[in-house]
């Protein structure tokens, strides 16, 4: 089902840097594809992006998986 506020998202795996870019502002969910030497997440599929963090927790508290859950914008920025 679809939860009002949320994208979701079928999309090829993308760089952290070009989802920040192409989803600026939003909280977004995306499955890891690749970790860089260290770790970190490097690439992943966008499962699903929201303005509201809380409604893209509920619409995506289901999927399994290497899931990372991030704001795109400035720490300062973002509503509570």
């Amino acid at each position: 089902g679809t939860v009002t506020g949320v994208q979701t998202c079928a999309l090829p795996s993308l760089s952290i840097a070009n989802v920040l870019h192409d989803y600026p502002d939003q909280w977004v969910v995306v499955e890891i594809t690749e970790r860089d030497k260290y770790g970190w997440p490097e690439k992943g599929k966008v499962i699903g992006h929201s303005k509201d963090k809380g409604l893209l927790i509920q619409a995506t508290k289901h999927l399994k998986g290497d899931l990372y859950l991030f704001y795109t914008g400035l720490a300062g920025s973002v509503a509570a």
